[in-house]
């Protein structure tokens, strides 16, 4: 079975079959298919359907009925960097029973008949957040990683000279500060 994700909805040969939105912790899938896939920690994620728990998803590896599916880590960076266009989902049993493909205007994802079609649109609801790539920051070679000193080094230096300590006490700690500051801002780069 077929299923596209576009703007929103997914669709089946054309076809509205639910749209999902998007919360804080949660992602609703309305219509046809009613799943609330709720947020409990950093990647896990419990799947309700009618107000009752189904499944639950720990690191992608989602447990839905008495079967467990998976996208494997490498295959899930690669995608959401826009290195490959496409995830392959599989049984714990190392057996291939879907995918998921990046398309132009979204998501496009088969799943084998054998198996349960909640499977492919709890997957697709979660992959929806990375319907377009999202690339690396650009590096900016040119930007100092010690900027920040600037800022912070006339503030230490009042306070230096707002101590009560004799003038030669002052004056050794400036002169201590200040090579420090040229050690890490001209020596280091």
């Amino acid at each position: 079975m077929i299923f596209q994700y576009s703007n929103g909805s997914i669709y089946s040969q054309n076809l509205l079959l639910c749209k999902v939105v998007k919360e804080r912790s949660t992602i609703k899938v309305e219509g046809s298919y009613n799943v609330i896939i709720r947020r409990k920690g950093f990647s896990k994620y419990e799947i309700l359907q009618y107000n009752s728990k189904v499944g639950e998803i720990n690191r992608l590896n989602l447990t839905y009925g008495t079967y467990t599916f998976y996208i494997s880590r490498p295959q899930l960076v690669a995608f959401i960097r826009g290195y490959q266009d496409s995830l392959k989902i599989f049984t714990s049993g190392n057996v291939e029973v879907g995918e998921i493909k990046r398309t132009q205007n979204g998501l496009e994802g088969y799943l084998n008949d054998f198996y349960d079609p909640y499977v492919m649109i709890i997957y697709l609801a979660l992959m929806s957040l990375y319907a377009t790539i999202t690339p690396y920051p650009n590096y900016r070679p040119k930007v100092s990683r010690y900027r920040g000193i600037w800022f912070i080094i006339p503030f230490v230096l009042i306070f230096v000279y707002l101590l009560p300590f004799p003038f030669y006490i002052d004056l050794a700690i400036y002169i201590i500060l200040l090579a420090i500051f040229y050690y890490f801002l001209v020596l280091r780069r």
